[in-house]
């Protein structure tokens, strides 16, 4: 056993949103692991055949499998450390925990893009650790050359989720609302649920941390003037020597309303509006190809609409929550059931998704 806990090995780096939320999570439960930073040729020529990706953070477990994806790296892990689970028992809570995961991971993209890729003074930052994190030991000059080329990408991918001119104003308002409410909300509270971190924390950390927290002008700007905000982005990494418990009531905080109506109102229709457009492409088993980014789509934010294309791996989340609800008892399905009536949310169990599988980083028609 010894020797498996040090055989963790996660390849990150920290301008990576996901690589936040993956470390947090390891921190958090206290499992051994080393990080480490990629290469060129292991990102681009050794990932993609052992992960079906070219994206960080990669987990490399003593078996030497390469988990890819921050939610199949938590699932897998769950299942060797048990200890101080991520999921609450209690139903409402459980299910809960994969509504703030889907929104922090998906429908939180075009703000975390925004604040990095709207303000020139993040890009020094991005260079330097976008070299430091597929060059390191390499000379200045190529870490930079490296790092400046990827920033350029980058913010022309940017556009994929939305931020445009046009799309700033409605993303800003989103900003205020939900950041606003969040502290609001860890004012009274260390984590979304109690006095742990659930699923639901880790996918908000992903956009708070690497995005928001850490580059220079989201973190002036955003982060700074919201002190509770600030504080549990700081808890995250600062695992506690006696862990807490999820709220024994199995109650959602009347604080996190804002966040709800975001989820509810927001991005239920973007997600179904995502399985629209998925069920349009052919089964890979039938020839279709992998797709990840599809035609755009309109759908309600922070008062006004906001467009972007339609992606395709927020289905297999949304899949992935919706069959851990029907994994549930008929008495905690009903209970589910019962808090979304009190909270407006029932069309999230309505949710009309075609069934899909994963590959790398996209879903695709399950043949």
């Amino acid at each position: 056993m010894a020797e498996q806990e040090t055989s963790y090995t996660m390849i990150g780096a920290e301008l990576s949103l996901y690589s936040g939320k993956v470390r947090s999570y390891l921190l958090q439960k206290r499992i051994p692991f080393v990080e480490t930073h990629t290469t060129p040729w292991e990102l681009f020529r050794t990932a993609p055949k052992r992960t079906k990706a070219s994206a960080v953070p990669i987990m490399i477990t003593p078996e030497d499998e390469w988990l890819q994806d921050s939610s199949v790296i938590i699932d897998e892990l769950e299942k060797r450390f048990p200890a101080c689970p991520v999921l609450p028992v209690t139903p409402v809570l459980r299910f809960a925990s994969y509504l703030f995961e889907l929104w922090g991971d998906e429908f939180w993209l075009p703000l975390a893009m925004h604040a990095r890729w709207s303000h020139d003074e993040n890009r020094a930052l991005f260079v330097h650790d976008a070299g430091e994190a597929l060059m390191r030991g390499y000379p200045m000059w190529l870490r930079n050359l490296l790092g400046n080329n990827h920033a350029r990408l980058m913010r022309r991918l940017a556009r994929s989720v939305g931020v445009t001119p046009e799309g700033a104003p409605v993303i800003d308002r989103f900003a205020q609302v939900q950041l606003d409410g969040l502290n609001r909300h860890f004012e009274h509270h260390a984590f979304l649920f109690g006095d742990r971190p659930s699923l639901g924390d880790y996918g908000l950390i992903g956009p708070l941390y690497a995005h928001l927290g850490r580059d220079p002008w989201p973190k002036r700007e955003l982060i700074a003037p919201r002190p509770h905000l600030k504080a549990w982005i700081e808890r995250m990494f600062q695992p506690s020597e006696a862990p807490g418990a999820f709220d024994a009531d199995d109650r959602v905080a009347a604080t996190l309303m804002p966040a709800l109506r975001s989820i509810f109102d927001e991005m239920v229709p973007f997600v179904a509006a995502c399985a629209a457009e998925l069920r349009k492409t052919r089964p890979l088993a039938s020839g279709g190809k992998i797709v990840r980014h599809m035609s755009p789509v309109s759908y309600p934010m922070a008062g006004g609409a906001h467009r972007r294309p339609a992606l395709s791996y927020p289905v297999w989340m949304a899949q992935r929550m919706l069959d851990a609800f029907g994994a549930m008892s008929t008495t905690d399905q009903q209970r589910v059931r019962e808090w979304l009536a009190t909270v407006g949310g029932e069309e999230v169990l309505q949710l009309d998704l075609p069934h899909v599988e994963r590959v790398g980083l996209a879903a695709v028609l399950a043949g």
